[in-house]
């Protein structure tokens, strides 16, 4: 802003801050079911219980929530969480998806990583399933 300025700019402005940062909080907040996400703090809870997860399992997990509902192949989440092109020949992924279930799925009745056989993967709701 620069000066002279207008109060009812100023005032406008503060107002607009405020309602952003109203809603700020739930934006950096992904969840389903009882699987809760705080991107801001890195932070993982399922239940109530606290989840320790590496830089590469929470970015997977991330991806995930942000797509859940929605069947992702290996080659996508290949290209979206590694930043590389999926050899057939490996099972990086597959790896993977395993340490997130035991970490969060394993002690719960509602799973919610599925494997889609023969296209890759989905994080589903049972509250709403897509």
């Amino acid at each position: 802003m620069v000066k002279p300025f207008e109060m009812k700019e100023l005032l406008a402005r503060i107002k607009a801050l405020h309602k952003r940062s109203q809603y700020a909080p739930h934006e950096n907040i992904l969840k389903v079911e009882d699987l809760e996400v705080n991107l801001k703090t890195k932070q993982v809870m399922r239940a109530g219980n606290a989840i320790d997860l590496t830089p590469k399992e929470f970015n997977l997990l991330t991806y995930m929530l942000n797509n859940k509902g929605r069947v992702l192949s290996k080659s996508e989440i290949a290209e979206k969480v590694w930043d590389t092109k999926f050899d057939t020949g490996t099972n990086f992924i597959d790896v993977y998806i395993s340490y997130l279930r035991r970490k969060i799925d394993k002690d719960y009745s509602k799973k919610l990583i599925q494997t889609k056989n023969g296209m890759g993967y989905i994080l589903i709701s049972h509250e709403n399933p897509d």
